[in-house]
């Protein structure tokens, strides 16, 4: 689909995309820029969010998961709650 950009007109997303994308009305979304390519996807509430060190934590499991390596729940658990 393409939208012509106008100079006096906010930027629209069409309703099918947004509802191809899952945006519903009240959503927030956030927007990343590189090289110049828009990502939109949507902003987490900071009570959903993971911290930097729990993100942290969740790659280092699923990169051991990935191979073949498991810890029992408690150390997980554990971990999470440093």
């Amino acid at each position: 689909m393409t939208v012509t950009v106008k100079s006096k007109m906010p930027l629209v997303v069409p309703p099918s995309v947004r509802r191809r994308a899952g945006f519903k009305s009240g959503d927030k979304l956030e927007f990343k820029v590189t090289a110049g390519v828009v990502t939109i996807f949507p902003k987490q509430d900071s009570d959903d969010a993971l911290t930097p060190e729990e993100e942290k934590i969740v790659r280092r499991g699923e990169a051991q998961l990935r191979r073949g390596e498991s810890k029992p729940w408690r150390a997980v658990k554990h971990a999470l709650a440093r």
